[in-house]
């Protein structure tokens, strides 16, 4: 694994500046020299999450959980009505929905980005409808489709929604925040819009790994979006706001397992 993670490091030259350069706003202080090695550790730790999503993905039952806010998992259980999950490219998403699905009396949708190569998107396409069944099912986020009203048609229905909500890719459209003082960057509007729309709350979970086949489910207080008919742009905001607060304290707690391999931040200064 070791050898492994060293080889993508050294030659993955666009992917290893992408993440230092992130991490550059997300440690106050921190070296650019000191972040390229930095960025070795977050290649590191995604070579684990891959690794162990395909144990599971193969049907081997090899993980440890751990849960933090163990109230609001509860709270997510208890609900009768759908809602959305709102985490971050980190840990391991994919070994964490099975699980969720299992758990919740609700179907689980999953929303993903599709991948950049037309092969990769087959490959792992054809992985993952392993895992689907009507607890759990995944959908892809391309360009030009109807999945915003497939949503809340799923969440009217009482499914959970868990969209990553760190990150833009493709024609996503945006919601502008300062990360820190001086330090802006952009989050998908998407899942806002979206519990605006189906009136839910939304539940930001983590799922932090720990150490070998060991991870934590970290779990936070439910966002509630109080809209108003003149300015429900003020509501989205209002809510992305407190998603960007729990972010950046989960970034900065756990930087070396957020799996974002693209820039970022903008510096307003």
């Amino acid at each position: 694994m070791l050898a492994a993670t060293f080889v993508f490091w050294i030659f993955c030259g666009k992917a290893r500046n992408a993440v230092a350069h992130n991490l550059k706003f997300v440690l106050s202080g921190s070296t650019a020299l000191g972040n390229q090695f930095r960025a070795f550790r977050v290649f590191w730790n995604f070579a684990w999450s891959i690794t162990d999503s395909a144990r599971v993905q193969e049907g081997q039952e090899i993980i440890t959980w751990d849960i933090m806010g163990r109230e609001y998992l509860h709270e997510l259980e208890a609900k009768e009505t759908g809602t959305v999950l709102l985490t971050a490219h980190m840990g391991n998403y994919d070994v964490a929905a099975p699980v969720f699905a299992s758990r919740f009396k609700h179907p689980i949708h999953m929303v993903r980005a599709p991948e950049r190569q037309k092969e990769n998107q087959e490959f792992q396409d054809d992985k993952r409808k392993r895992q689907s069944s009507e607890a759990f099912v995944i959908h892809y986020n391309e360009p030009g489709g109807m999945l915003g009203v497939e949503l809340v048609r799923a969440i009217g229905e009482g499914g959970i929604v868990a969209i990553q909500g760190d990150r833009i890719l493709f024609d996503v459209a945006p919601l502008k925040l300062a990360f820190k003082d001086g330090v802006s960057w952009q989050v998908p509007r998407g899942p806002f819009t979206l519990a605006m729309v189906a009136k839910t709350s939304i539940h930001p979970i983590f799922i932090i790994r720990l150490g070998y086949r060991r991870y934590r489910v970290q779990a936070f207080a439910p966002i509630t979006m109080i809209v108003t008919d003149r300015d429900k742009e003020a509501a989205q905001m209002g809510a992305a706001n407190q998603w960007n607060v729990i972010l950046r304290e989960v970034i900065e707690q756990h930087w070396w397992q957020w799996f974002v391999f693209e820039p970022v931040f903008e510096n307003e200064e």
